[in-house]
């Protein structure tokens, strides 16, 4: 069995996912397709990254990882086609979408798209989700290798982020996803806090610092009932980042906190 997974900014409201797809099952008909989801935020390259990267460990080997979040479509990025450990394979734009999940599997080598073999007949300048993508992540699961789709690149371009920064008794992160319940899932692991200082639950709580200089008090814990009905807290998240998270509640709109803002976790 041949999984692809897709993963794009495209939404639901119009046929392009559905385009995608059908080329994929034009020139691969045998293979599964997986969404991991196509609501990333409109161009939002490092949200992108992030459900990559906390998605693609639970495919099987052998999977083909196809990612568009593509802002600069049709202009100096590369296109490219990364080769992973347990021959998983990510295709997508080269800007920085790719790089943390490649991390994760296993980088071993990144090709740069120039084969015609992996590239449509007409390929749009505004759609190479389709018309390149989808062809040579079909032809990727059809069995070609990915030196096939071009020539080698010395690596790949990095994601536009700030690094966290960790002090003692600090620890300043971004925020890279907001789930559909309203939690803020930062850049950083509980080992990340444990480095600063803050991640003993025995310490009970810590101060959250936003911007325009607000400040709220949340509470370490393991699981959301440990805190009460719309209480707002702090845990390791199911996929393995920091989240700050309100019982029953949206963390996000609570905080007034949107994608990419800066916070500070304090003593």
């Amino acid at each position: 069995m041949q999984l692809i997974s897709l993963l794009t900014d495209f939404g639901l409201k119009d046929p392009y996912v559905a385009e995608v797809k059908l080329v994929l099952i034009k020139n691969c008909p045998g293979a599964v397709l997986v969404d991991i989801t196509h609501q990333v935020e409109r161009h939002n390259i490092v949200e992108g990254a992030f459900l990559l990267e906390m998605a693609v460990p639970f495919f099987p080997g052998r999977t083909v990882h196809l990612a568009v979040v593509d802002p600069g479509v049709g202009g100096a990025r590369a296109s490219v086609v990364v080769e992973c450990r347990r021959r998983h394979v990510l295709v997508g734009p080269d800007n920085g979408l790719l790089v943390r999940a490649a991390e994760t599997l296993g980088y071993k080598q990144a090709y740069r798209i120039e084969s015609p073999r992996f590239l449509g007949r007409k390929v749009s300048p505004t759609f190479h989700g389709r018309d390149l993508f989808a062809i040579a992540a079909s032809r990727i699961a059809s069995g070609a290798h990915p030196s096939e789709a071009g020539s080698k690149m010395h690596e790949l371009v990095d994601l536009p982020l700030r690094p966290c920064s960790i002090s003692a008794g600090r620890l300043e992160c971004s925020v890279v996803h907001i789930d559909v319940f309203g939690n803020i899932i930062v850049d950083a692991r509980k080992v990340d806090l444990s480095r600063a200082g803050l991640g003993d639950k025995s310490r009970g709580k810590m101060r959250l610092k936003l911007n325009r200089g607000r400040s709220v008090t949340l509470r370490l814990v393991e699981a959301y009932h440990e805190v009460g009905k719309g209480e707002l807290m702090i845990l390791e998240g199911s996929q393995g980042y920091v989240e700050i998270a309100a019982r029953e509640a949206n963390a996000a709109e609570k905080l007034r906190v949107k994608l990419l803002d800066r916070l500070k976790i304090t003593d």
